[in-house]
């Protein structure tokens, strides 16, 4: 019930904030587990696929944020903690497990946000989920997150946002989980052009 009312009033926020445009969602299946793997450069980008997607998505949060109230209504949006800076084995579990289940991960595959034209490096944590699952990758490129809510900042400055969704593949005949993870940051990549249509 928390999930569909924060999903609804979100939508109504948006149409005020941040108007989205969800491009080519039919590469979204409509059943079964996958995953989301999305470019990040704010901390918009999570609330901004959630109205994109027509899946619930299953996402990891940094366990700093698990604390009382919030910690609450994170878990009832789908939310589960990760440590960040170690391997975090039980999360990895829970995620694996999730998929399996047939629920969507979201994965942000570069670990933290991309400012500006930083080079960006695929971190091996999505290549693994990938590759251990075995369930199809979607990829999504999200833009103008950074212009309504720029790093640092928790205020909305009114503008366009927009996800546009691949086709689902799979990184299963990778050598390693870093070439696998690096594979999923292509093609979340090849789509940025797509994008600006």
């Amino acid at each position: 019930m928390i999930y569909y009312i924060t999903y609804f009033l979100t939508k109504a926020i948006s149409w005020f904030y941040f108007p989205y445009t969800a491009r080519q969602t039919r590469h979204i299946p409509r059943q079964g587990g996958f995953i989301l793997a999305s470019n990040h450069i704010s901390n918009l980008d999570p609330v901004v696929l959630g109205i994109c997607s027509v899946r619930r998505l299953n996402f990891m949060a940094k366990i700093e944020l698990f604390k009382g109230a919030l910690g609450f209504f994170l878990t009832k949006l789908g939310a589960f903690p990760i440590k960040r800076g170690e391997s975090d084995f039980g999360a990895m579990r829970e995620a694996l497990k999730r998929l399996k289940n047939g629920r969507v991960l979201l994965i942000f595959v570069e670990g933290t946000r991309r400012i500006g034209n930083e080079p960006s490096k695929a971190q091996a944590g999505a290549g693994f989920l990938a590759m251990k699952s075995g369930v199809p990758v979607i990829p999504v490129y999200v833009q103008g997150t950074d212009k309504v809510m720029a790093p640092g900042t928790k205020l909305f400055k009114r503008g366009p946002v927009t996800a546009t969704f691949g086709e689902p593949f799979s990184v299963t005949d990778a050598p390693s989980y870093e070439e696998a993870s690096q594979r999923i940051l292509d093609k979340i990549y090849a789509l940025s052009q797509k994008g600006t249509l």
